[in-house]
């Protein structure tokens, strides 16, 4: 596959051998369809009968908005570390005690469950599996991610060309669930929607260097307007889930925007692609220090493929004046607008 196949894939996965949904990869498994991860995660929470005045484990390299969920179902978090392999920093002995703890897949990249399974076991916890980051993605076991833990939370939005979406699967079938209902699905029409959708059209079209003047140039007239380039974080998003409450109507039928199979092969072949080049320009893939000029020669790199890095998480108020440095210069690369 060339590359301006695969920068074409960035924008418009291919589409799908055959149609499918998320219950053709977890058979058995009841699955709830939600506008975003954190709605789903919230609503584990209380499928799960957690609420008003429980804790929820959770580590402290996450983004702020994650918390809006556990906010949501009345529960509280308490945190635990991570190191720079984004592995538990500390064994599940020393961690605070709560109802349930999250794992992360973070950049799509199986977590280990042993330490949490072990925590579970011992303070009789829900363990929810965040798979935002990776849908498609396996174990080493051949696994679905997203399918280890008692229930798993799937970001569709983050691998799929739609305006919103994500899934809950309940995947503990000894629980005693208090399964919600699936709530309506919802035509997304709007300016936002409109806008991915012209600009996907132009990096297939056009070449990604073109999407990717336009939303520079787009980003420097926020910048003049309100001296940001980008939205400024945002403290009330620890609270406050985000809008539409519904999921985009998309869901409501089996997908064609992408099969398991070429999805898989697009985002390994882009990878390993981008990771040659930026290797050989001497970076890492997760650096913990990243000196402002070097991120300022990784961006200009990845420009010239009609990509950029950005800052992520944005961490929640509570960890972010402590951060280590692993957790404030990790840099990812979107492959899809």
């Amino acid at each position: 596959m060339t590359y301006a196949e695969l920068c074409a894939g960035v924008y418009a996965p291919p589409k799908a051998a055959k149609p499918w949904r998320l219950e053709d990869l977890l058979p058995g498994t009841p699955v709830r369809y939600f506008s975003f991860a954190r709605r789903a995660t919230a609503a584990a929470l209380r499928s799960a009968g957690i609420g008003y005045g429980a804790a929820v484990l959770v580590p402290e390299f996450i983004c702020r908005d994650f918390l809006s969920a556990v906010h949501d179902a009345g529960a509280h978090c308490v945190f635990y570390p991570v190191d720079r392999k984004l592995e538990p920093a500390t064994e599940p002995a020393s961690w605070p005690k709560a109802k349930a703890v999250v794992a992360v897949n973070y950049f799509g990249f199986p977590q280990d469950l042993a330490p949490f399974k072990a925590y579970c076991a011992k303070n009789e916890a829900l363990l929810i599996e965040d798979n935002a980051h990776g849908l498609f993605s396996k174990d080493s076991d051949g696994r679905w991610l997203g399918s280890r833990g008692d229930c798993g939370v799937f970001s569709l939005r983050k691998t799929l060309p739609i305006v919103n979406g994500a899934a809950l699967a309940l995947n503990a079938k000894d629980r005693p669930w208090k399964l919600e209902a699936q709530s309506d699905f919802h035509d997304p029409n709007g300016l936002r929607s409109a806008f991915r959708g012209g600009i996907r059209k132009l990096a297939r079209f056009g070449g990604a260097r073109s999407a990717y003047g336009v939303l520079e140039g787009l980003r420097f007239a926020r910048r003049l307007r309100t001296g940001h380039r980008l939205p400024p974080g945002d403290p009330a998003s620890e609270k406050a889930l985000p809008y539409p409450d519904l999921p985009t109507k998309a869901l409501a039928k089996p997908i064609t925007a992408a099969g398991p199979e070429s999805e898989i092969a697009r985002r390994r072949e882009l990878y390993q692609l981008l990771a040659a080049e930026l290797t050989g320009a001497g970076f890492e893939l997760v650096f913990p220090s990243l000196p402002e000029l070097e991120l300022a020669r990784a961006k200009k790199l990845l420009a010239a493929r009609g990509l950029e890095p950005m800052s992520w998480p944005d961490l929640p108020g509570a960890v972010a004046p402590k951060a280590p440095a692993h957790y404030r210069d990790i840099q990812l690369v979107h492959f899809l607008w």
